[in-house]
């Protein structure tokens, strides 16, 4: 049956004519217009590929559109005024400190002088101390909350080379890739010759002192670091990767006929912090503390937490008392005031240092639903024209100096972060008027205190 309907094809196709021909390539040609355009239909409804799904209009990121014009630079002799602030005299240890660096970019290539100049501090500093807010991992499957906050291996070299060699770790960021996030972080900063405190791969590693020394210096400076939040965070395992914490408590009380809540920091924790205090100034000549502290929400229906609650400056002064040299705060990220307790610093909060927590680039909802209530957004305007508030985008650079192992001087450099265009969140020294502005903040903010502030101009210095 095969063979015979073989031979009448044949016959067919023999005695074909050459318009029957011309009509077939016709036919065929019709035949496969219709199937493009078809095809062509069917692209067009059908679904988004994953690639097309999650294109990201980068006009409306912060980071390239603008609402207004960028601060016009001044005509400044950074490098004249930082070469006058570095020297020295002999046996001087030069500590500077940060508050939150949150990074999701190379920032230490930027060429002007407000931004290379402030680098500068740090790089020529013997310590630089900042909280290191994100993580440091090669496992973006392993993240757990919304937040973005990671960098990969090689961007502990970028830390580095803005002059960054002492971090605290115990944050409520730490742990956003896990336990197994916060190993492989502690693992590349110990590779990258940056010293980390606050968190260990056990708790009690977790609890011990960073510790650094000086070249030709026989002095050792130990850093300590906890983090205090305003709920437990489940951070703490004997036996896997940990973070230092100060936990809050909360008890009813009675006045009169009125029942309140009464919140705190956990006694034990509070003896425990005094405990690692008292040992690291056993095997140490100066001893730092970083005080991680939330101790409400972020959500603008608090106010801006620039005021330190009474009930936390207890942990503050008590690692002062256990003996520390002094207290670095951070977490509110927003300035506090300075206190001089028993002749010893206490800053209760230093700011964002580098700030560039949104990632629309990576997470496109980002934008619109991160920090959410606590980006400023007047009536009937686009979530993509808010922008952080001023208080966030101001910070300071401390500069201490230790001759001896006695603190000798504490100058205060202020710093402005870009709120939006190519250099979000990147720190720089600020101008002349908001030089001014910042140091008259930080007067007001430190009066309570009675702490004396002086200012020398582009920057100042506290009383000792």
């Amino acid at each position: 049956m095969g063979s015979a309907f073989g031979k009448q094809d044949t016959q067919d196709r023999t005695a074909a004519t050459p318009r029957d021909e011309g009509h077939m390539r016709t036919r065929l040609l019709l035949s496969l217009l219709i199937l493009a355009a078809a095809t062509t239909g069917a692209q067009q409804t059908s679904a988004p590929s994953a690639q097309d799904k999650y294109q990201w209009d980068q006009s409306k990121s912060v980071y390239n559109r603008r609402l207004k014009s960028p601060e016009p630079p001044e005509q400044v002799d950074w490098d004249g005024r930082i070469a006058l602030m570095l020297k020295e005299d002999p046996d001087d240890v030069i500590l500077t400190a940060v508050g939150d660096m949150i990074f999701n970019e190379k920032i230490s290539d930027l060429p002007e002088p407000d931004h290379q100049n402030l680098y500068r501090l740090m790089r020529e500093a013997d310590i630089a101390f900042g909280n290191l807010e994100m993580s440091l991992n090669e496992r973006p499957d392993l993240q757990r909350p919304f937040y973005n906050f990671r960098m990969g291996r090689d961007f502990a070299w970028e830390i580095a080379n803005i002059g960054i060699n002492l971090v605290g770790m115990a944050n409520n960021h730490s742990m956003d890739y896990g336990p197994e996030g916060v190993a492989e972080c502690l693992t590349i900063l110990d590779h990258s010759g940056i010293k980390h405190a606050g968190a260990g791969t056990t708790l009690a590693e977790a609890h011990s002192p960073a510790i650094k020394k000086v070249q030709n210096q026989k002095s050792k400076f130990a850093l300590l670091s906890y983090m205090r939040f305003w709920t437990p965070k489940k951070t703490s395992n004997p036996n896997g990767p940990s973070l230092a914490t100060i936990d809050p408590g909360e008890i009813l009380v009675r006045s009169g006929d009125k029942v309140e809540a009464v919140e705190g920091p956990l006694k034990g924790d509070v003896e425990a912090m005094e405990d690692d205090v008292v040992l690291a100034k056993r095997h140490s000549n100066f001893v730092m503390v970083s005080l991680h502290v939330h101790d409400l929400s972020h959500d603008r229906s608090f106010g801006y937490p620039d005021v330190t609650p009474p009930n936390d400056t207890i942990e503050y002064r008590s690692a002062i008392d256990a003996g520390a040299d002094v207290v670095f705060g951070n977490g509110p990220h927003v300035l506090r005031g300075i206190e001089i307790y028993k002749g010893k610093p206490i800053f209760y909060s230093l700011g964002n240092f580098i700030y560039q927590y949104r990632t629309p680039d990576k997470i496109p909802i980002d934008l619109v639903h991160q920090r959410d209530p606590e980006v400023e957004r007047p009536t009937n305007v686009s979530v993509y024209d808010r922008r952080d508030s001023r208080q966030e985008m101001e910070s300071i650079l401390v500069r201490m100096t230790v001759n001896k192992d006695k603190l000798k001087k504490i100058q205060l450099i202020p710093v402005t972060l870009d709120d939006e265009g190519r250099q979000y969140g990147a720190p720089r020294l600020a101008s002349a008027k908001r030089a001014k502005e910042i140091i008259a903040l930080i007067q007001k903010l430190s009066a309570p205190y009675k702490t004396k502030i002086i200012d020398e101009g582009w920057y100042a210095e506290v009383e000792l």
